[in-house]
Protein backbone atom coordinates (compact mmCIF):
# COMPACT_ATOMS: atom_id res chain seq x y z
CA UNK A 1 0.00 0.00 0.00
CA UNK A 2 1.66 3.80 -0.81
CA UNK A 3 2.39 5.80 1.73
CA UNK A 4 0.37 9.00 1.59
CA UNK A 5 1.64 12.27 2.48
CA UNK A 6 -0.73 14.06 4.63
CA UNK A 7 1.72 17.14 4.79
CA UNK A 8 1.33 17.52 1.37
CA UNK A 9 -2.11 17.05 0.99
CA UNK A 10 -4.48 18.96 -1.53
CA UNK A 11 -7.61 19.48 -2.67
CA UNK A 12 -6.56 18.02 -6.21
CA UNK A 13 -4.36 15.36 -4.82
CA UNK A 14 -7.79 14.27 -2.51
CA UNK A 15 -9.97 14.17 -5.06
CA UNK A 16 -7.81 11.81 -7.12
CA UNK A 17 -7.58 9.45 -4.19
CA UNK A 18 -10.60 9.31 -3.76
CA UNK A 19 -13.04 9.47 -6.47
CA UNK A 20 -10.50 9.47 -9.57
CA UNK A 21 -12.21 9.71 -12.97
CA UNK A 22 -15.87 10.33 -10.87
CA UNK A 23 -15.63 13.95 -10.16
CA UNK A 24 -14.84 14.72 -14.12
CA UNK A 25 -17.62 12.35 -15.39
CA UNK A 26 -19.92 13.78 -13.23
CA UNK A 27 -19.04 17.51 -13.99
CA UNK A 28 -20.88 18.39 -17.06
CA UNK A 29 -23.98 16.87 -14.62
CA UNK A 30 -23.74 19.71 -12.44
CA UNK A 31 -24.38 22.96 -13.70
CA UNK A 32 -23.84 25.03 -17.05
CA UNK A 33 -22.62 28.63 -16.83
CA UNK A 34 -25.57 30.36 -18.59
CA UNK A 35 -23.97 33.33 -21.05
CA UNK A 36 -25.26 35.84 -18.00
CA UNK A 37 -23.33 33.88 -15.17
CA UNK A 38 -26.67 32.27 -13.88
CA UNK A 39 -26.64 28.15 -13.32
CA UNK A 40 -29.17 26.71 -15.71
CA UNK A 41 -30.55 23.08 -14.31
CA UNK A 42 -28.48 19.83 -15.19
CA UNK A 43 -29.41 17.91 -18.43
CA UNK A 44 -32.20 15.81 -17.01
CA UNK A 45 -33.12 16.96 -13.93
CA UNK A 46 -36.61 17.31 -13.10
CA UNK A 47 -37.33 19.00 -9.95
CA UNK A 48 -39.90 17.20 -8.20
CA UNK A 49 -40.89 17.99 -4.38
CA UNK A 50 -41.15 15.50 -1.71
CA UNK A 51 -39.59 13.18 -4.29
CA UNK A 52 -35.98 14.52 -4.67
CA UNK A 53 -35.87 17.72 -2.87
CA UNK A 54 -38.22 18.97 -0.27
CA UNK A 55 -39.25 22.29 1.24
CA UNK A 56 -38.36 23.23 4.98
CA UNK A 57 -38.55 26.15 7.23
CA UNK A 58 -34.89 27.22 8.86
CA UNK A 59 -34.09 30.67 9.91
CA UNK A 60 -31.29 30.33 7.78
CA UNK A 61 -31.16 33.68 5.61
CA UNK A 62 -29.17 34.08 2.53
CA UNK A 63 -27.37 37.66 1.69
CA UNK A 64 -29.27 39.79 -0.63
CA UNK A 65 -29.74 38.77 -3.87
CA UNK A 66 -27.83 35.92 -2.98
CA UNK A 67 -28.14 31.92 -3.29
CA UNK A 68 -27.02 30.73 -0.38
CA UNK A 69 -25.67 27.01 -0.59
CA UNK A 70 -25.13 24.84 2.87
CA UNK A 71 -23.16 21.33 2.82
CA UNK A 72 -24.46 19.94 6.04
CA UNK A 73 -21.86 17.53 6.96
CA UNK A 74 -20.03 16.24 10.13
CA UNK A 75 -15.92 15.49 10.27
CA UNK A 76 -16.77 12.13 11.33
CA UNK A 77 -18.91 10.69 8.52
CA UNK A 78 -17.27 8.73 5.96
CA UNK A 79 -19.39 9.38 3.33
CA UNK A 80 -19.16 13.14 4.19
CA UNK A 81 -15.31 12.74 3.65
CA UNK A 82 -15.69 10.63 0.32
CA UNK A 83 -18.37 13.00 -1.28
CA UNK A 84 -16.22 15.95 -0.30
CA UNK A 85 -14.35 16.14 -3.85
CA UNK A 86 -16.95 16.26 -6.14
CA UNK A 87 -18.87 19.34 -3.81
CA UNK A 88 -15.40 21.26 -4.38
CA UNK A 89 -15.37 20.54 -7.97
CA UNK A 90 -19.02 21.44 -7.99
CA UNK A 91 -18.70 24.23 -5.99
CA UNK A 92 -16.08 25.71 -8.80
CA UNK A 93 -18.78 25.78 -11.13
CA UNK A 94 -21.24 27.59 -8.99
CA UNK A 95 -22.43 31.22 -10.31
CA UNK A 96 -21.39 34.24 -8.89
CA UNK A 97 -24.64 35.26 -6.89
CA UNK A 98 -24.09 31.62 -4.94
CA UNK A 99 -22.89 31.66 -1.42
CA UNK A 100 -21.45 28.12 -0.60
CA UNK A 101 -20.35 27.10 2.76
CA UNK A 102 -19.78 24.13 4.87
CA UNK A 103 -22.05 23.81 7.74
CA UNK A 104 -21.58 21.11 10.66
CA UNK A 105 -24.33 19.65 12.21
CA UNK A 106 -23.86 18.07 15.54
CA UNK A 107 -27.16 15.66 14.76
CA UNK A 108 -26.39 13.61 18.05
CA UNK A 109 -24.25 14.39 21.42
CA UNK A 110 -21.40 12.25 20.23
CA UNK A 111 -20.78 14.48 17.21
CA UNK A 112 -20.51 17.94 19.18
CA UNK A 113 -17.16 17.52 19.95
CA UNK A 114 -15.98 17.77 16.25
CA UNK A 115 -19.10 20.42 15.46
CA UNK A 116 -17.48 22.75 17.79
CA UNK A 117 -13.91 22.15 16.26
CA UNK A 118 -15.37 23.42 13.21
CA UNK A 119 -17.19 26.51 14.05
CA UNK A 120 -13.91 27.12 16.51
CA UNK A 121 -11.60 27.02 13.06
CA UNK A 122 -14.42 29.02 11.29
CA UNK A 123 -14.35 32.07 14.17
CA UNK A 124 -10.36 32.27 13.94
CA UNK A 125 -10.51 32.43 10.48
CA UNK A 126 -7.85 29.03 9.88
CA UNK A 127 -10.93 27.00 8.04
CA UNK A 128 -9.31 27.15 4.97
CA UNK A 129 -6.15 25.64 5.90
CA UNK A 130 -7.71 23.13 8.09
CA UNK A 131 -11.01 21.79 7.26
CA UNK A 132 -9.78 18.98 4.34
CA UNK A 133 -6.55 18.18 6.32
CA UNK A 134 -9.03 17.18 9.38
CA UNK A 135 -11.18 14.99 7.02
CA UNK A 136 -7.95 13.26 5.99
CA UNK A 137 -6.11 13.26 9.49
CA UNK A 138 -9.64 11.31 10.78
CA UNK A 139 -9.89 8.70 7.18
CA UNK A 140 -6.74 8.21 5.85
CA UNK A 141 -4.59 8.83 9.10
CA UNK A 142 -7.37 7.06 11.13
CA UNK A 143 -7.24 9.87 14.02
CA UNK A 144 -10.14 9.50 16.47
CA UNK A 145 -10.10 12.28 18.80
CA UNK A 146 -12.99 12.57 20.93
CA UNK A 147 -11.73 15.46 23.96
CA UNK A 148 -11.25 18.95 23.27
CA UNK A 149 -7.78 18.21 24.50
CA UNK A 150 -7.17 15.54 21.25
CA UNK A 151 -9.16 18.13 19.24
CA UNK A 152 -6.75 20.84 19.79
CA UNK A 153 -3.69 18.79 19.45
CA UNK A 154 -5.01 17.98 15.96
CA UNK A 155 -5.13 21.16 14.67
CA UNK A 156 -1.86 22.62 16.56
CA UNK A 157 -0.23 19.69 14.37
CA UNK A 158 -1.90 21.87 11.61
CA UNK A 159 -0.26 24.74 12.14
CA UNK A 160 -3.28 26.29 14.30
CA UNK A 161 -1.98 28.15 17.91
CA UNK A 162 -3.41 25.43 20.82
CA UNK A 163 -4.09 27.65 23.17
CA UNK A 164 -6.09 30.59 21.06
CA UNK A 165 -7.96 27.08 19.54
CA UNK A 166 -8.91 25.82 23.21
CA UNK A 167 -9.96 29.41 24.16
CA UNK A 168 -12.53 29.92 20.91
CA UNK A 169 -13.66 25.94 21.63
CA UNK A 170 -14.99 27.20 25.01
CA UNK A 171 -16.12 30.39 23.87
CA UNK A 172 -19.67 31.48 24.07
CA UNK A 173 -19.50 32.29 19.76
CA UNK A 174 -18.97 28.44 19.07
CA UNK A 175 -21.36 27.31 21.41
CA UNK A 176 -24.16 29.74 20.26
CA UNK A 177 -23.42 28.61 16.91
CA UNK A 178 -23.50 25.19 17.60
CA UNK A 179 -26.95 25.91 19.46
CA UNK A 180 -28.23 27.62 15.90
CA UNK A 181 -26.85 24.57 13.71
CA UNK A 182 -28.46 21.85 16.15
CA UNK A 183 -31.92 24.12 15.25
CA UNK A 184 -31.50 24.03 11.66
CA UNK A 185 -30.95 20.74 11.54
CA UNK A 186 -34.25 19.91 13.49
CA UNK A 187 -35.84 22.41 11.90
CA UNK A 188 -34.96 21.26 8.10
CA UNK A 189 -35.33 17.51 9.41
CA UNK A 190 -31.97 16.10 8.71
CA UNK A 191 -31.85 12.57 10.10
CA UNK A 192 -28.52 12.14 8.03
CA UNK A 193 -25.72 14.32 6.64
CA UNK A 194 -24.02 14.29 3.93
CA UNK A 195 -27.18 16.66 2.95
CA UNK A 196 -27.41 20.01 1.16
CA UNK A 197 -29.59 23.07 2.21
CA UNK A 198 -30.33 25.91 -0.24
CA UNK A 199 -31.25 29.13 1.35
CA UNK A 200 -32.64 27.69 4.23
CA UNK A 201 -35.75 26.51 2.66
CA UNK A 202 -34.82 23.06 0.42
CA UNK A 203 -33.12 20.28 1.51
CA UNK A 204 -31.70 17.88 -0.87
CA UNK A 205 -30.80 14.40 0.42
CA UNK A 206 -28.60 11.38 -0.78
CA UNK A 207 -31.55 8.95 0.11
CA UNK A 208 -34.21 11.14 -2.41
CA UNK A 209 -31.50 11.95 -4.70
CA UNK A 210 -30.66 8.58 -5.11
CA UNK A 211 -27.02 9.00 -4.19
CA UNK A 212 -24.83 11.63 -2.60
CA UNK A 213 -22.79 12.55 -5.91
CA UNK A 214 -26.75 13.23 -7.67
CA UNK A 215 -27.55 16.13 -4.99
CA UNK A 216 -25.42 17.83 -6.85
CA UNK A 217 -26.94 18.49 -9.97
CA UNK A 218 -30.40 18.77 -7.88
CA UNK A 219 -29.29 21.96 -5.98
CA UNK A 220 -27.40 23.18 -9.32
CA UNK A 221 -31.59 22.90 -10.54
CA UNK A 222 -32.46 24.72 -7.32
CA UNK A 223 -29.96 27.03 -7.81
CA UNK A 224 -31.55 28.30 -11.09
CA UNK A 225 -35.10 27.82 -9.92
CA UNK A 226 -34.33 30.32 -7.17
CA UNK A 227 -32.29 32.85 -9.04
CA UNK A 228 -35.16 33.09 -12.12
CA UNK A 229 -37.64 33.50 -9.40
CA UNK A 230 -35.63 35.99 -7.83
CA UNK A 231 -35.29 38.09 -11.58
CA UNK A 232 -39.13 38.49 -11.22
Amino acid sequence: MAIVNLGALTWAALARMVVLGLTLGMLPLFAAQAADGVATPAMGVKLQENVNYRAVITDEVPPKGKVLVQELFWYGCPHCFHLEPAVDAWRKTLPDNVEFEPYALPLTPAWVPLTKAFFAAKLLGVLPQTHLQVFADIHVKNMRPTTKEQIADMYADLGVNRTQFLQMYDSFGVDNAVRQAQAVGQDAGVTGVPALLINGKYLVTGDMAGSNEAMLPIASALIAKITADQKK
